[in-house]
């Protein structure tokens, strides 16, 4: 971990500072609070401060859950750990390094060093508890049959008690177990170190989701594309050469109707320009084409287009021909795969869910309750709170808004397509997103623990008779030695068989 916050903090340890000599990179170490630095298109935001000058979209997602980028203007707040997308920015300094709110959730992260499984904890425990007391029964034994018979029973009837002594419920049977189960949960996708994930995933009665890139796509998909009366009979033609100012751009909106159009030939784009916060426009085949925001065309009222529209919802997006409307793309997030029948195979395993977005506004329907516009804040205090309560919560998120209530949870599993802060904090990754297999690896979880718990039981309940019967008189050391074997072979493969 500390290497992956070493390396967030260098990924926003610089930034341009205005100085009398003019723009210098220096780093955020020396950036007083006042101080004026300015960020370029495509660049990450050092600082946290008020924007002086300059307007444009920028990427959020990983501190707010936004699942597109916002429009800043002159006076609104930015934070470190964001993006400037197409905008140049002035930023008059609120908080330098140390102070941003990026710090407060680095500050709040502990080093998730392998923990190991409760059960395995305190079998260690009972494994020290356990040679003394064998060794001292056996002493007893040998002493006391030294005294009532002859050095031959005192030799046989204490080697007895050593032989039949059986740790490796204990010592042996509860480890394997614990990294069997860790195969079983990274076969199933959900790659993980800590046994104490086995633990919370067989006790937790709470489960939490990030929605944007947890239960939703990373990325938009197009819900709806309408074409103008007017250009139904060129709406090939038309397509064509939204593709062509696309396929341009890196914008997430732009890359979402690339993927959704799949033109195969597109023609030739001149004067592309980037307009910040707005969209872009180009000259195509003689057309001024402009695709984005209706603040394109200011004059131009879209109301009547979109009445039309089938989605109610949604980002839309439009596209003008020479000042007028001729198309728009409404784009919403996607729930991944398996997130629908997640409710019905929590339910079953008496499990209640919650969903805590960043995104102040979701466009998009859950399965479960939903709090939205959380702060990272809010979110490590309703896990903590969960935690005190008894109800071992399990955190499943991906962006660094996520680290800190991972820190607080009884056990966190990040998406495998997350920010690398949040992979090192959890406790887990599902390495392919999918986070269909929680249920699953909950289920085998609990059955693990139960026959763990069963293994402990047994082998004390074996350890106290055995040596009973032994420091009596009643068992040959070659039948304790049997009785051992016999013992460990039960106990081993019922730790580590297939569910």
């Amino acid at each position: 971990m500390r290497y992956e916050c070493s390396k967030v903090r260098e990924d926003f340890g610089s930034a341009l500072l205005r100085t009398a000599d003019g723009w210098q990179n220096v780093s955020v170490r020396s950036v007083a609070s006042g101080a004026i630095v300015r960020v370029d298109p495509g660049m990450p935001i050092a600082v946290d401060g008020i924007v002086q000058s300059g307007s444009g979209y920028v990427r959020e997602t990983a501190l707010t859950g936004e699942p597109l980028p916002v429009v800043r203007h002159p006076g609104d707040r930015v934070c470190a750990g964001t993006w400037s997308v197409d905008g140049a920015f002035e930023i008059k300094v609120q908080s330098g390094a140390g102070a941003r709110d990026l710090d407060k959730i680095l500050r709040t992260i502990e080093d998730p060093a392998g923990k190991p499984s409760d059960l395995q904890l305190q079998a260690n425990r009972l494994i020290q508890y356990f040679l003394p007391l064998v060794a001292g029964v056996s002493l007893l034994t040998a002493g006391y049959w030294l005294w009532a018979e002859t050095w031959v029973e005192a030799m046989f009837n204490s080697m007895a008690v050593l032989l039949v002594a059986c740790p490796c419920a204990l010592g042996l049977a509860t480890p394997v177990a614990i990294w069997q189960g860790l195969l079983r949960l990274a076969r199933m996708g959900i790659v993980s170190r800590d046994g104490a994930l086995i633990d919370a995933l067989a006790r937790t009665r709470r489960v939490y989701f990030d929605k944007t890139g947890t239960l939703s796509e990373a990325s938009m998909r197009i819900a709806e594309l309408l074409v103008v009366e007017s250009w139904q009979d060129r709406r090939a033609a038309l397509l064509s050469i939204v593709y062509a100012i696309e396929s341009k751009l890196s914008h997430p909106i732009a890359r979402a109707i690339v993927d959704h159009l799949q033109v195969d030939h597109s023609p030739e784009v001149s004067q592309l320009k980037i307009i910040p916060g707005k969209g872009a426009s180009a000259l195509v085949e003689g057309f001024n084409v402009e695709i984005g925001e209706a603040s394109l065309q200011p004059t131009q009222s879209p109301q009547r287009v979109c009445e039309s529209l089938k989605e109610r919802g949604g980002k839309r997006t439009f596209v003008f021909i020479d000042g007028h409307v001729a198309a728009v793309f409404v784009l919403r997030e996607r729930l991944r795969e398996g997130v629908p029948g997640l409710r019905e195979s929590f339910r079953k395993l008496n499990i209640e869910v919650e969903v805590l977005s960043g995104d102040p506004e979701p466009d998009i329907q859950v399965p479960f309750r939903l709090r939205a516009g959380l702060s990272a804040t809010q979110k490590a205090a309703i896990l903590a709170d969960a935690n005190d309560q008894g109800f071992n919560p399990v955190l499943v998120g991906d962006g660094i808004n996520d680290a800190a209530a991972m820190a607080g949870a009884a056990a966190s599993i990040a998406m495998g397509s997350g920010a690398r802060l949040t992979r090192s904090v959890a406790s887990g990754q599902l390495i392919h997103d999918r986070i269909e297999a929680l249920p699953t690896a909950i289920r085998s979880a609990r059955l693990l623990l139960r026959r763990l718990r069963v293994n402990l039981y047994y082998a004390a309940a074996y350890n106290t008779l055995g040596m009973c019967l032994a420091a009596a008189g009643h068992l040959h050391p070659i039948a304790a030695a049997l009785i051992m074997l016999l013992s460990s072979f039960w106990v081993t493969t019922r730790a580590v068989r297939a569910d």
